[in-house]
């Protein structure tokens, strides 16, 4: 913005050197004395050299806003290529955090498996113990098997 004003006002003080000029040029003043005339000449180199340095530093800004204008583009340019990189990165990062979420329903859901099937073996064994426990209630004795062999060798015999 500095560079700006001072832009402006060399490019005013250029118009107005530039009119003082014509102004000269166009006089209607008749020269008397040669004195005068060497008072104005003087004048106007001074004004010419003043006009020169003030389109030298018109120059020297235009120049330097040239560069600053430049520097801006390739600021302007890395921070577009910057945030391209943070949307292509933030996208990743979205979608690695998907990926997470996913994996740990599917986690939950191979647990939550594991536990049913961690309590089906444990009913089943319950099953067997409670069959093993009546089929221990349910043995004969000794007595009653004895009996039971001597039925079927008495069966045998009456049969022959």
């Amino acid at each position: 913005m500095k560079n700006l004003k001072g832009l402006v006002l060399a490019f005013a003080l250029l118009v107005t050197a530039s009119q003082m000029q014509n102004a000269h040029a166009q006089s209607t003043r008749t020269r008397t004395n040669s004195a005068d005339g060497s008072q104005k000449s003087a004048t106007a180199a001074s004004v010419e050299r003043g006009v020169i340095a003030a389109c030298a530093a018109a120059a020297e800004e235009l120049a330097a806003s040239r560069d600053a204008i430049a520097e801006l583009e390739r600021e302007n340019s890395a921070l577009g290529a910057r945030l391209a990189d943070e949307k292509k990165l933030n996208a990743l990062l979205s979608e690695l955090n998907e990926t997470r979420r996913k994996e740990a329903d599917a986690l939950r859901q191979t647990v939550a498996a594991k536990n049913e099937t961690i309590a089906a073996k444990d009913a089943a064994i319950r099953a067997q113990d409670e069959l093993i426990a009546k089929l221990r209630t349910k043995r004969s004795s000794p007595w009653k098997r004895l009996g039971d062999i001597l039925i079927g060798v008495g069966a045998a015999v009456l049969l022959k």
